[in-house]
C-alpha cells in the first residue's frame, strides 16, 4: 500500500462536482488531460486510455460502490503515478469483462505505470484498498486533496 500512497499527489487528484449529467469519456479525458498538463503522461496516453476503455472496460462494482481503474500501456507513460478521480454523482463505466453491464462509478483510479512488470503489484495495491469499505466511503466524502492524501496514508 506504500507504494500507492507515493504515486498520488495533490495535483493529480480531482474533484467531479458538477451537478450536469458527466460521462465516463469526459471523466478520461479530464483525468488523463491533467496527467498530461503534470507531464507525467505523454499526449498519446490521453486518446490511448479513451481506446483501451472501449475494448477494456475498467469498471468494478464493489460492496461501496463502483470504481474504474483505467490503465493503458506504459510506452504513453513518463513517469509512474496514480491519478484519483472522485466523483460526487456517479458516473456510468462499463463492467471489467462484461461490458454490456453499467456501473455507478464514484472513484476514479487512473494508472499511469512506466515498468510494465509493476502494473500487477500496483493493481493489487489498488485492489487492497478497495476491499476497505471505511477508506472507500472516506475517500469519496473528502473535501479536498489533502484528505485524500491522509487517508491513503
Amino acid at each position: 500500500m506504500n507504494e500507492l500512497v507515493n504515486m498520488v499527489i495533490p495535483e493529480n487528484i480531482i474533484f467531479f462536482d458538477e451537478q450536469e449529467e458527466l460521462s465516463s469519456a469526459y471523466i478520461l479525458e479530464k483525468i488523463s488531460t491533467r496527467l498530461y498538463e503534470n507531464d507525467y503522461v505523454k499526449e498519446s496516453y490521453i486518446q490511448a486510455i479513451k481506446d483501451r476503455e472501449l475494448i477494456f472496460p475498467t469498471g468494478l462494482n464493489t460492496t461501496t460502490f463502483g470504481i474504474a481503474i483505467p490503465h493503458t500501456d506504459s510506452k504513453h507513460v513518463n513517469e509512474a503515478t496514480i491519478a484519483v478521480g472522485i466523483l460526487r454523482h456517479p458516473v456510468a463505466f462499463q463492467e471489467m469483462g462484461a461490458e454490456e453491464v453499467e456501473v455507478p462509478v464514484r472513484l476514479v483510479f487512473m494508472l499511469a505505470i512506466k515498468e510494465p512488470d509493476k502494473q500487477l503489484e500496483t493493481l493489487q495495491s489498488v485492489i487492497a484498498l478497495i476491499e476497505n469499505e471505511d477508506k472507500m466511503n472516506a475517500l469519496v466524502h473528502s473535501k479536498n486533496e489533502f484528505d485524500v492524501i491522509q487517508l491513503l496514508n
